[in-house]
């Protein structure tokens, strides 16, 4: 008889509780009413333009860093640890007559 008590307790508060929570639930329902019909559409769309098209194709323009033989000669020369060095970047000086002057000239 216990037995039968004790389960017929954990039915009973099962219930209490899927009732609690479809009640709690309940105020959710209208959540949408307020907003706007196209709320969420400029993120979606911000969304869709930033994922890369799987099917993209390319025809007869390589894109940068495409040429598979050089790529290669490069990984293999970077594992021999002979890396061909960039060359030396400088900057050009160009006067600006009649421009404001900062404050270090």
């Amino acid at each position: 008889m216990r037995l039968k008590a004790m389960s017929f307790n954990r039915i009973l508060l099962a219930a209490a509780a899927f009732t609690m929570s479809g009640a709690a639930l309940a105020g959710c329902t209208d959540a949408r009413k307020d907003l706007s019909p196209d709320f969420g559409v400029a993120l979606r769309s911000n969304l869709a333009a930033q994922i890369a098209d799987p099917e993209a194709r390319y025809e007869g323009v390589l894109q940068p860093g495409g040429d598979g033989v050089r790529a290669a000669l490069a990984a293999t020369r970077y594992g021999k640890n002979q890396v061909i060095q960039p060359v030396q970047a400088s900057t050009s000086s160009i006067d600006n007559k009649g421009a404001a002057k900062s404050p270090a000239n």
